[in-house]
C-alpha cells in the first residue's frame, strides 16, 4: 500500500514562511531595545494563520 504524504504544498510552504521569519526577523530588531508590542503580536497572528492554514490544507 502507497503510504499517504505526509509534506504537502501547504505544509512546504507554511514551513518556508517561518523559516524567513525565523531567519529575517532579527534583522528588523534594535540591537538593544526589546521588541515593541506590535511585534510580539505579530508572532501569534502568525502561528494562528499557519494552524488555520495547516488544518484547512490538511482536509
Amino acid at each position: 500500500m502507497k503510504q499517504p504524504e505526509v509534506w504537502g504544498h501547504g505544509s512546504i510552504a507554511i514551513f518556508l514562511v517561518i523559516v524567513a521569519i525565523i531567519l529575517l526577523g532579527p534583522l528588523f530588531m534594535g540591537p538593544i531595545s526589546p521588541p515593541g508590542i506590535p511585534l510580539l503580536l505579530v508572532f501569534p497572528v502568525i502561528i494562528a494563520v499557519v494552524i488555520i492554514l495547516l488544518i484547512v490544507f490538511s482536509n
